[in-house]
């Protein structure tokens, strides 16, 4: 029967007459004599496997569980249908489950191989390291299934691979979380003691720089004072070198005093020696003159006001002999003027 098909973008399609494939392509549409003509079509879209090995063996010997997820897609077409069948029957005869059982080989090839690869690497990690290098154990699953030959060997290519967990055995995952939280606990009290003893220190620290103050204010005050006591002494011993100097000063002021003295007594002396030598030569001289002579001369050298005051003195001497004597101001002050 010869019928017209049209497939999806998504499906690679083998049109084979013959056992010679006569065309081949993603979404091709044709018509084919069902009678002479057979088809494969294998998906051209990624697929998904999700796996969960719970009998894991690490290194020291404890079972974890890994669970994840694989990605991979058909890179060689004709190989792939090679390997498995992908032989196209229309939809009221069972295609749908001749994909799905290729599917189903296809994950459990995947799945499988997953596994060997999962348990070569865990085996090298003991049950710690195990469950914290989940995405270093993705990483290298996915650089050595992309290289490993028997995919390839299907037409298969891993695309993406996660790993969802990685967990231990309840009683091993009990004893962990018992060990973590001792260590949680003793990280705690480290943290308090190391606390506590830093807070001593800077208490130390604080005692410390409290008592290095003190000491320096007391070198400090212990400084001032000497320096009081220094400034004092020089201070003493300036202002005795001033009266020293101010005594000596004094002593000398005092000898030239004396000197002085002594020398003015001595130019007194001479000097009343030389009056009294004068007067002496002046009365020997005059000892033969006549007295009104003398008070001639000694009046010839006077001006009138000692003239006056010369005959007021004799009128005194002679008051008993003198009655009454009327001098007023207008006489004296022609005597005077005259």
């Amino acid at each position: 029967m010869i019928i017209y098909k049209k497939f999806e973008p998504t499906e690679y399609v083998m049109k084979v007459k013959k056992g010679v494939t006569v065309a081949k392509g993603k979404g091709l549409s044709f018509l084919y004599n069902t009678r002479t003509t057979s088809l494969v079509v294998v998906p051209a879209t990624a697929m998904e496997a999700s796996f969960a090995f719970d009998d894991i063996m690490t290194s020291d010997y404890q079972r974890v569980c890994v669970q994840g997820e694989i990605s991979f897609a058909i890179k060689n077409y004709e190989l792939a249908a090679k390997m498995i069948d992908f032989s196209y029957r229309d939809k009221g005869s069972g295609y749908n489950a001749v994909l799905l059982e290729a599917k189903n080989r296809m994950n459990r090839r995947a799945v499988n191989l997953v596994r060997v690869y999962v348990t070569r690497f865990v085996n090298t990690w003991d049950v710690r390291n195990a469950i914290k290098n989940q995405n270093t154990l993705a990483a290298e699953l996915l650089e050595a299934l992309k290289g490993d030959e028997t995919l390839s060997g299907f037409g298969m290519e891993i695309l993406a691979i996660s790993i969802l967990g990685i967990l231990p055995q309840p009683d091993t995952r009990k004893a962990l979380e018992a060990a973590t939280r001792e260590e949680i606990l003793k990280q705690q009290d480290d943290a308090l003691y190391k606390r506590r003893n830093a807070a001593i220190e800077q208490e130390r620290a604080i005692k410390e720089n409290e008592l290095n103050t003190e000491i320096r204010v007391a070198e400090k005050e212990k400084e001032k004072r000497e320096r009081e006591m220094e400034t004092r002494q020089m201070l003493a011993e300036r202002e005795a070198q001033l009266q020293q100097a101010q005594i000596e000063a004094d002593i000398q002021l005092e000898e030239q005093n004396s000197k002085l003295v002594e020398l003015q007594a001595e130019n007194d002396r001479r000097r009343s020696d030389a009056k009294a030598y004068d007067s002496e030569v002046l009365l020997r001289t005059l000892a033969g003159v006549n007295p009104d002579i003398l008070k001639a001369l000694a009046m010839s050298g006077m001006d009138s006001r000692a003239l006056i005051a010369k005959a007021f003195v004799e009128i005194g001497d002679k008051a008993d002999k003198i009655g009454t004597l009327n001098v007023s101001p207008d006489l004296l002050e022609t005597l005077v003027d005259n």
